[in-house]
Order: structure tokens, then sequence, then C-alpha cells
């Protein structure tokens, strides 16, 4: 399944952050990344960066500003813990690596039907 990250961020913020203020507070610096040319994928990312801080806006301010030096290493911390770095295990049990993939994904999706059930 293909997230709609565009459709999704707004949704996860809203959740996130019932109070219009601190949402406020949280999307501004969010914000911080997209600034640049080689700021890629931003609204990716800044799911990425609400995946691993939650409702912590002291932790949002750190990840996006870990985002802003290099948003693939972000990326990997929110999306491919599990499978990154496994380049020997997909040689060699090519099923196994794939079963990462597949469970870091739904993982990401349960994360997703969380927020937005609470």
């Amino acid at each position: 399944m293909d997230r709609d990250y565009s459709s999704l961020l707004p949704q996860v913020l809203s959740k996130l952050f019932p109070d219009a203020s601190t949402r406020e507070h949280a999307a501004r610096t969010l914000r911080s990344y997209g600034r640049e040319s080689f700021h890629l994928e931003v609204e990716r990312v800044h799911l990425g960066i609400l995946k691993l801080s939650g409702a912590d806006l002291s932790a949002i301010e750190r990840w996006t500003r870990f985002a802003c030096d290099d948003f693939r290493d972000l990326l990997i911390e929110a999306e491919y813990r599990l499978s990154f770095g496994k380049d020997r295990l997909r040689v060699a049990n090519p099923q196994k690596y794939e079963a990462l993939k597949k469970k870091e994904h739904e993982q990401y999706d349960a994360w997703i039907a969380k927020v937005l059930a609470d």
C-alpha cells in the first residue's frame, strides 16, 4: 500500500495536537524542513518526524534538525530500522529480508492507524 503523505500529515498532526496553538507550533517546527532545494519528500519526512517524536515538541525540534542535515537518515530511523544495512541477508535469504521489510511497513501502518483512532 502506498501512503498518501499529503493526506495523512494533517490528520496525524490534528490527532497528536488537538490544541490548535500547539498544533501550529509543531507545524511551524516541521516547516523548518522543506525550505532548501535539497529538502526532498517533505510530507513524508514530516510524517516520519512525527512517528519518531509523537506529541513531544522538543523531540520534533530534534528530529527536524536531524532531517535538515540529511533526510535519508531520518527516513531510515522512521521507516527502515529493521532492514537497513542488511545487504548480506538480502542476498543470503531474500525471503527473510522481504519479511523484515513487510514487518516495517506493517509497523508504520499500525502506528498511523493507532494515532488516527485515538
